[in-house]
């Protein structure tokens, strides 16, 4: 299979939808995964699960409680780049099969290890379950629904954040042992996962500095003038508005007839706060006045005023939207149950190695005897025996983009070694007032201020072009043409350059001129229907964010081509649309060739959970969450509930499956009868997977435990104009070659100077282009 990890050998000995993510995104864009499932396996409530994650991918069996089992796993690692697993502390190295012990047949093999909570720490035996982890950790009291209590996340976003960052260390481990021939071990989990999307939302600073208000009437933007919530129109439809951009706060009262009751701004509209009657009409009246014109009168007027703005769809409509279909990114595979399955296809788009079409999910074993065939290829082997302190160490990066998304990717590669140049124009990047956004998506780059619309500052950006591996840009299709940062004029200065361009919408197609936002683009392809459960409207939020997805596949989409560079020698230009990160972080949601959904699972309409047994639980004077999986859990927690007889009537996942709603009437009924302190220490000590949701989010907790700041997913830092901060962390350890947080984010034009002079500029150069405004660096004090 083509791709720009043609070629690698991944062994997949895994479970659970984290590491089921991170694989399909390996053997999407080429890589040979080998799933490795037990003899005899069956898929069952998973089953439509499965045809989404597994495609592309060979399917063996091994049971690896078995000498023969362990022979195959071993037979299939003499040839293997990476191996994965996810099974929890201690169990690696009671089989046998730990990261030293491999290491010591297998020098040069990656290993990733996907935890729950990590392989060490306090957490580390708890249950490793997703929702678990929501209800411990205070996710089920952040997500607000249509009921008071805690409520159940119906999009897996930890999941999928966790499944970023196990891709990421994997790929950053590759690059580093192309240098220094030796694999590493890669650890993450989904307490790393969740630290991960949550470092936008949630950080401590000693002046209290947070562009969210987080108490009093006003919770959310508070006064701001800033509205993104989704509003119904008189057609019962419902779109999503964004004020974001220059003036469009402004424009948008206008057409709402609230033009003569609302302030011009000159200046950038989020710095001047609401006054009161401004306050009312953004928050009471505005819905009132969305009702009085259908939604698709009110998207294109928007769209004619240039205010971003999309409609809130459900899941499976996006399918038939004609952008999607322009930037063909859905894939129809045949399917001996349903014909044909629409998905989500690769997303990314690698100029000169571009993936192929996903082959259907196998069955179960169809690769036992084609064992032989793999084979480790020759391009994939390491080409050089240096040291080195971070797997990116060497990397270079010019970031000319403006807002989160972009700017978080590159973080994240920061945080493993790259030096980042983040370039701005004199008037600074839009973003820079909300200074936790800026933080979580700037920190330990170093900042370079120049106005690429002068003669001199293009020059200066030739000369950077010139030195780094990686640009990257965001600006909407033609912009960056017109100021010199296009791949085709930058690839005539570099020709091995790395050009990764995340637009809101694509280069091209009937949407790619639109303004794109958070959280348009997450109610456009159904995540909020996702998150309000069957048959409700759609909520405001949904935990996770396509600016976090969307910097998140950008890193990817970036280490993919640096290693395919490695290979090959050669540069690319490569796609990562914000829309397309939105539609991959759904892709479990598919639909049969007639558009009717396929849907794995689906959120209750009381949002407790997906089936009887993954699900909250109200107790006489609380709530449970449990996650309770295969015959001999259930058994245990019939047994703990004092209702042993139950394994008569239930005691089969067929019989499970089968009579979903009477299984849930006698958990509600048993549950209710006890207290929470009361069931949970039953549930527990029959080792039943069990948490007590706590009542608020554990975040600012988290940001204080030092076991967290010992390992780094938390850290401590001072930044001049935000005093001390305490903030999200590294969240990807490598063993071998550790990230590490650089410092904190950079003031407007801090590197300005150092940044010229390592390009050659001699002192007096820079002065005068200082001096005239073409370049501009913090007063000197």
């Amino acid at each position: 299979m083509p791709g720009p990890l043609d070629g690698l050998v991944v062994v997949d000995a895994s479970r659970g939808m984290p590491a089921g993510i991170a694989t399909m995104m390996l053997a999407d864009y080429g890589a040979r995964v080998v799933k490795v499932e037990r003899p005899g396996y069956t898929p069952g409530a998973e089953a439509t699960l499965r045809k989404v994650l597994d495609r592309g991918k060979w399917s063996v069996t091994a049971d690896l409680e078995t000498s023969q089992g362990t022979r195959t796993l071993h037979e299939l690692l003499a040839s293997a780049d990476v191996f994965i697993e996810s099974w929890g502390a201690g169990r690696a190295e009671a089989n046998g099969l730990d990261h030293a012990t491999l290491r010591g047949r297998y020098p040069q093999l990656v290993c990733l290890t996907v935890t729950g909570y990590g392989t060490a720490g306090p957490l580390s035996q708890r249950p490793g379950y997703e929702a678990l982890l929501n209800a411990r950790l205070g996710m089920t009291a952040e997500q607000r629904a249509h009921r008071p209590g805690p409520t159940f996340l119906g999009h897996p976003t930890v999941s999928y954040g966790t499944a970023f960052l196990a891709v990421i260390g994997v790929l950053s481990a590759l690059h580093a042992r192309k240098l220094t021939g030796r694999g590493q071990r890669v650890d993450t989990s989904l307490l790393d996962g969740m630290l991960a999307i949550r470092g936008m939302n949630w950080w401590w600073n000693e002046k209290d500095i947070s562009y969210l208000a987080r108490s009093g009437t006003q919770q959310g933007f508070g006064n701001k003038r800033l509205i993104t919530d989704p509003f119904q129109c008189a057609d019962g439809n419902w779109l999503i508005p964004h004020t974001g951009g220059p003036g469009s706060y402004k424009r948008m009262m206008d057409l709402l007839g609230f033009g003569d009751r609302v302030r011009t701004i000159d200046g950038p509209e989020m710095s001047v706060p609401l006054d009161d009657d401004e306050l009312v009409i953004a928050r009471d009246l505005v819905p009132q006045a969305f009702e009085s014109r259908p939604r698709d009168e009110w998207v294109a007027l928007f769209a004619e005023h240039d205010i971003a703005c999309l409609p809130v769809l459900r899941p499976h409509e996006i399918f038939d939207d004609e952008q999607i279909r322009h930037a063909g990114v859905t894939i129809e595979l045949p399917d001996p149950d349903h014909g044909t399955i629409r998905q989500i296809g690769p997303v990314v788009r690698f100029r000169e190695t571009p993936p192929a079409t996903p082959t259907p999910a196998p069955e179960v074993g169809a690769h036992d005897e084609r064992l032989g065939e793999l084979r480790q290829r020759a391009a994939w082997r390491p080409a050089a025996s240096r040291n080195l302190e971070r797997p990116l160490q060497g990397v270079k990066i010019a970031d000319f983009s403006s807002f989160f998304a972009t700017g978080f990717g590159s973080k994240l590669l920061c945080d493993l070694g790259a030096e980042v140049v983040k370039v701005e124009p004199p008037s600074g990047d839009q973003m820079r007032p909300l200074g936790d956004l800026w933080e979580c998506s700037q920190r330990g780059k170093r900042g370079l201020c120049i106005d690429m619309r002068t003669p001199e500052g293009q020059e200066v950006v030739r000369a950077l072009v010139a030195e780094v591996d990686v640009v990257t840009v965001n600006f909407r299709p033609g912009k960056a043409e017109k100021i010199g940062l296009g791949y085709e004029q930058l690839r005539k200065i570099n020709p091995k350059l790395i050009y990764a361009y995340l637009p809101g919408f694509g280069s091209t197609g009937p949407k790619s001129s639109l303004k794109s936002f958070a959280p348009l683009q997450s109610g456009f392809v159904g995540m909020n229907f996702i998150g309000a459960g069957a048959d409700n409207a759609p909520i405001r939020r949904v935990m996770g964010n396509e600016d976090l997805y969307n910097g998140f596949l950008g890193a990817v989409g970036v280490l993919m081509a640096l290693v395919a560079r490695q290979n090959s020698g050669a540069g690319q230009y490569l796609e990562s649309p914000q829309l397309h990160s939105s539609l991959f972080v759904r892709t479990e949601m598919a639909a049969d060739g007639n558009g009717n959904p396929l849907e794995p699972y689906r959120l209750d309409s009381d949002t407790t959970g997906w089936s009887p047994l993954y699900r909250l639980y109200r107790t006489a004077d609380g709530w449970v969450m449990i996650a309770v999986f295969g015959d001999r859990k259930f058994a245990a927690l019939a047994a703990a509930l004092g209702h042993p007889e139950w394994t008569a009537e239930f005691g089969t996942e067929r019989q499970r499956v089968d009579n979903p709603a009477e299984l849930a009437a006698r958990l509600q009924d048993a549950f209710g009868k006890r207290n929470t302190e009361d069931v949970f220490g039953a549930l527990d000590r029959a080792g039943v997977p069990v948490e007590i949701p706590a009542e608020d989010p554990v975040m600012p907790e988290l940001l204080w435990d030092e076991t967290l700041t010992e390992t780094g997913q938390v850290v401590e830092q001072h930044h001049p104009e935000y005093g001390w901060c305490r903030e999200v962390g590294v969240t990807i350890r490598l063993s071998d070659t550790p990230g590490a947080v650089r410092g904190p984010s950079p003031l407007l034009g801090q590197h300005t100077r150092e940044v010229l002079t390592e390009l050659g500029y001699p002192t007096t150069a820079i002065d005068e282009l200082v001096e005239r405004g073409v370049c501009r660096e913090p007063a000197r004090n």
